[in-house]
């Protein structure tokens, strides 16, 4: 097991002991990034279990935290965010979970947060 995947499971562990459901990325094997000059992939950050999946720009994106490389916002686009207790952006399970927009990683990812 290298190190990253153990450091994932420690991180993983520790939010589930704490009492706080925090949903991880999981061992690092991520797409590049591909996005054209200013512009960033889009990456997530559920910290919540209220919200199983998300609209970004109108395109539904499912799983757990992670990258998406095949999902491209502008660096100066605020893009819009929906948020869905179900587990494939049902209409009927929208909600208002809190969201927050950070700026561009090192690898390109612009990191969006759903607490």
């Amino acid at each position: 097991m290298d190190r990253k995947t153990w450091l994932s499971g420690v991180v993983t562990a520790i939010a589930v002991s704490s009492g706080t459901l925090v949903l991880t990325a999981g061992p690092a094997s991520a797409a590049t990034c591909q996005a054209q000059p200013f512009s960033s992939c889009v990456a997530v950050s559920y910290q919540t279990s209220q919200v199983k999946s998300i609209r970004v720009n109108g395109r539904c994106l499912i799983g757990p935290s992670g990258q998406h490389p095949n999902v491209v916002i502008g660096h100066d686009e605020t893009p819009f965010v929906q948020t869905y207790g179900g587990a494939r952006c049902e209409g009927n399970t929208e909600n208002r979970a809190r969201v927050n927009i950070g700026g561009e990683d090192a690898n390109r990812y612009r990191w969006i947060w759903i607490s």
